[in-house]
């Protein structure tokens, strides 16, 4: 377990390992799991050195971030990557480890995946945790369907998947750590931003080119603000000029629904059937 975000409370800890243990996975962790990290880069330097640390353990099979909050980003500057990539390993976590699923994959080549972190782990529906156990323990890509996709605009597409958190990819734009998204399908989701900042962040990707060659969008949950219907109905608009398939229904997100993505996997969008293939 590795806390590159926000610390977890030991009430969802406990809930999270049972779970975990329950499947038969060993837990390997320490206490600043449980503690909030304070400001400066010396504070970063070391957080970043802490998940170096434990990606380098070679008993460590797979790395799943305990929660997401705020913080990620920050450590980015300071992990070496050439070290991550002689350690190959999977990685989990959603929300604000958008930042480390993304760079990750970009910069190693590695599927990363998006799912629930430990804190969410014990919230989820039986469907979405078992999503994680069998993305988590298939030993590659597989060839995997998944239906009731709703059509906000028609079409059909192939590409990587990418994507995440809506807020956090917009907050890479500009930086060296903005992600490649041409021909990918991008997935998005959020959690408590109302209508407005929906448009204004849905719009500033659009202005700053970096989805003007997506092969198509995947609407997951966006949570805590306005309706669901809404937020679809302004960011389809919104997306509207780029002329690609839009589908909405993708069960990720801040919700119970939260499936388990691999990002980075090829994969095929079928508006008229619904579907979101992966092609191992």
């Amino acid at each position: 377990m590795a806390a590159p975000a926000s610390p977890i409370s030991r009430e969802a800890w406990r809930a999270g390992v049972e779970i975990l243990e329950d499947w038969g996975f060993r837990v390997v962790s320490t206490a600043e799991v449980f503690a909030a990290r304070s400001w400066g880069q010396d504070v970063d330097r070391e957080a970043a050195r802490r998940f170096q640390e434990i990606w380098e353990d070679p008993e460590i099979k797979a790395v799943m971030g305990v929660r997401g909050g705020y913080g990620s980003l920050k450590i980015l500057p300071y992990l070496d990557m050439d070290r991550l990539a002689s350690h190959p390993k999977r990685l989990v976590g959603f929300s604000d480890l958008t930042n480390l699923l993304l760079i990750l994959h970009q910069r190693l080549g590695w599927v990363t995946f998006h799912g629930p972190t430990l804190a969410h782990l014990a919230e989820v529906t039986p469907d979405a945790r078992e999503s994680w156990r069998w993305w988590l323990s298939t030993p590659g890509p597989e060839n995997f369907t998944l239906s009731g996709l709703r059509a906000l605009r028609p079409g059909a597409a192939t590409g990587p998947l990418l994507g995440g958190n809506l807020t956090i990819l917009c907050h890479l734009l500009g930086t060296p750590y903005a992600p490649h998204l041409k021909g990918s399908l991008l997935f998005l989701e959020d959690h408590n931003e109302p209508l407005y900042r929906l448009d204004r962040l849905a719009h500033h990707l659009l202005f700053s080119g970096i989805i003007e060659e997506v092969a198509g969008i995947l609407l997951g949950a966006f949570t805590g603000g306005d309706s669901q219907a809404q937020a679809e109905e302004v960011l389809a608009l919104a997306f509207e000029p780029l002329g690609v398939p839009v589908v909405a229904g993708l069960p990720v997100g801040h919700q119970p629904e939260n499936h388990t993505m691999p990002i980075g996997a090829l994969a095929r969008l079928d508006t008229e059937a619904g579907t979101l293939t992966f092609i191992a």
